[in-house]
């Protein structure tokens, strides 16, 4: 699928991409957090909702999307588990009453899911296409709650996955978090070429 030395660059170029994120996180929710070194693997798209449910027990989970444009371009999955959306708003609302935390309404679980969503996700496609010397854009990113990321599965035109594990580590609590880059065969072509490139002038 990729060579071992071009997925040992994606690896270190995602790294550098997911460095920033953590400030501006920590920044959100005005708490120190330490976010974990990223696991990367890749997998085909007849594999993502099964990975997805397998890793999650078989729950439904929280489930934003984002499309991405421009030569590099896809699609951003973001999973969470209902534990770790909690354990969130646990944090958001570590200065206030802690009942607040338990009785935070759906809008507010999922307005913040999006928020950390759209900051991993920019983050982390943004710095790996300024890495690759190119730009991207951002459409606005949506979110569900449910047991498959795939409903039209049939109708999606990507082929490849980056699979981004990742934990929030706070002081008293983890926030766990799974981002998939979806890709077409052309842009997964292109993502080789250009990570050859970046290995070649390095």
């Amino acid at each position: 699928m990729i060579k071992d030395e071009l997925r040992e660059v994606l690896s270190e170029l995602i790294n550098i991409a997911f460095g920033s994120a953590t400030a501006t996180i920590a920044d959100l929710f005005d708490n120190f957090a330490t976010l974990h070194v990223p696991d990367i693997s890749l997998i085909t798209m007849e594999d993502l909702d099964e990975f997805i449910l397998k890793d999650f027990n078989y729950q439904q989970v929280y489930t934003t999307s984002q499309q991405f444009k421009g030569q590099f371009q896809g699609e951003i999955v973001f999973v969470m588990d209902p534990k770790s959306a909690q354990n969130m708003q646990g944090v958001i609302f570590s200065e206030e009453d802690s009942d607040d935390a338990v009785t935070a309404g759906e809008d507010e679980i999922r307005q913040s899911i999006l928020e950390i969503s759209n900051i991993l996700g920019s983050s982390c496609i943004g710095k790996l296409a300024e890495l690759l010397s190119t730009n991207v854009t951002f459409a606005p990113p949506a979110i569900e709650f449910s047991q498959s990321v795939m409903k039209d599965g049939t109708e999606m035109p990507y082929r490849h996955v980056i699979v981004i594990s990742t934990v929030l580590d706070f002081s008293d609590m983890e926030i766990r978090g799974k981002l998939f880059i979806l890709f077409t065969d052309a842009t997964f072509n292109w993502l080789k070429a250009a990570l050859e490139d970046y290995l070649e002038n390095l």
